[in-house]
């Protein structure tokens, strides 16, 4: 085989295996996905995408929402949050298997839930009281509440458009007066969704 051959055949070759790939390689920028904890603050509905076809650099925004119950011998109290999570996010890797990194801000309404229970009186004599039992108060406020996150994770995109994230979500409370007990958390995230 002479060199015009070799150069022929490798060409050919060359031209079939960037076919092939071309055919295989679906460049999947937009997703949409349910996610659980993390950044949705319980569960919400993200769309998530590149900010170009090349880049891997990327945004989120969504809708989420939270409930939490907590009882004591003091009383009861439930938490409704309705938030808005949005963020910046990089991928590291392939485009099947990659690494996110990302950051955001998520900001809600709260809506608080408190009942307290509180000493029952009775007046035995005039300016005298007895306690005779105990009486439950609701409480009920809405309050502005927002958080700053970051996000460290795992993505998976199949070649159909399939998509599992899960990763950890360190975040800082900041505007949460009476909502949230702690100002840093710590919460896992799990994701499903559809590439397209």
């Amino acid at each position: 085989m002479n060199m015009r051959s070799k150069i022929i055949a490798l060409l050919l070759l060359l031209s079939c295996m960037l076919n092939v790939n071309a055919q295989d390689d679906n460049v999947r920028t937009k997703s949409v996905y349910v996610e659980v904890l993390g950044p949705s603050n319980g569960i919400g509905l993200t769309y998530d995408a590149r900010f170009n076809e090349n880049s891997r650099w990327g945004y989120r925004v969504g809708f989420g929402f939270g409930y939490k119950r907590t009882s004591d011998i003091f009383g009861k109290t439930s938490v409704r949050g309705y938030s808005v999570p949005v963020g910046v996010n990089y991928l590291v890797g392939g485009k099947k298997h990659a690494l996110e990194l990302g950051a955001g801000l998520n900001a809600g309404i709260y809506n608080n839930h408190d009942f307290t229970f509180e000493p029952w009186y009775i007046e035995t004599t005039p300016g005298n009281k007895k306690q005779i039992g105990w009486k439950t108060k609701p409480i009920k406020e809405n309050k502005f509440g927002m958080f700053a996150y970051t996000t460290v994770g795992y993505r998976y995109t199949s070649k159909k458009g399939f998509q599992f994230r899960a990763g950890v979500t360190p975040a800082v409370a900041f505007a949460f007066k009476g909502i949230h007990d702690h100002k840093v958390v710590l919460a896992p995230y799990i994701s499903f969704g559809k590439a397209f």
